[in-house]
């Protein structure tokens, strides 16, 4: 029997899938996900005292946008990589789109400030915290998106794990972003942009050892 043969013999009974399944699958994963961070956020920080007033202005929607448009986007490529031999696609270079519009943003401003302020608009007052909350927070949204990928069929396993935490990371950022009261552009770009990238690592090396078809 060649390699053909086998593998239309092995796949001959397998189930079908309903159009739409792994999105589904995906979203719920992010779902329960994203109901477990938000209890971790309110139980541990809280909401920014001033929330009603911080929803009121562009830098409030700017922070929370950033993550959350982001997320959403790797969300859409999760749900691809999620099945067998998965083409990235341009979906790839859309993800990176709202990034680099925070960071454009981020160098107008910092170089329309006066250079006294620089350190403030780069450190804020929170920035050694500021990453690691955001790995707190994600990490219930981590799990649920690895648990979603975990039961499709994805092969590229270093990248589906990535994206999973990647996407964890930015919603978990979303989350943040009613907790912190952060107004400057810079550190946006910098220490969001971190806290983002740190749960991706650890998706990266959940990917590699936990979506490994049994």
């Amino acid at each position: 029997m060649n390699t053909d043969d086998l593998i239309a013999s092995l796949s001959a009974d397998l189930p079908r899938i309903a159009p739409g399944a792994a999105a589904r699958r995906v979203a719920l994963g992010l779902g329960l996900g994203a109901l477990g961070s938000a209890v971790v956020m309110l139980a541990w920080l809280g909401p920014r005292p001033d929330l009603a007033q911080a929803v009121a202005t562009p830098m409030f929607w700017m922070k929370f946008g950033y993550a959350a448009i982001t997320g959403l986007i790797l969300a859409l490529l999760l749900t691809r990589l999620s099945k067998p031999a998965a083409r990235l696609g341009a979906l790839a270079a859309v993800a990176a789109i709202p990034f680099a519009i925070v960071v454009a943003m981020a160098l107008m401003r910092y170089a329309q400030a006066p250079s006294e302020a620089h350190r403030a608009m780069l450190m804020g007052h929170s920035s050694m915290l500021c990453p690691w909350r955001i790995v707190a927070i994600g990490l219930p949204l981590l799990v649920g998106a690895v648990w979603a990928v975990r039961g499709l069929a994805p092969t590229r396993l270093w990248a589906a794990g990535m994206t999973a935490g990647a996407c964890a990371g930015a919603l978990g950022a979303a989350v943040y972003a009613i907790a912190c009261n952060e107004t400057s552009a810079p550190f946006l770009a910098i220490w969001y942009t971190l806290g983002m990238a740190l749960v991706a690592a650890l998706g990266a090396v959940a990917g590699s050892r936990l979506l490994r078809w049994r």
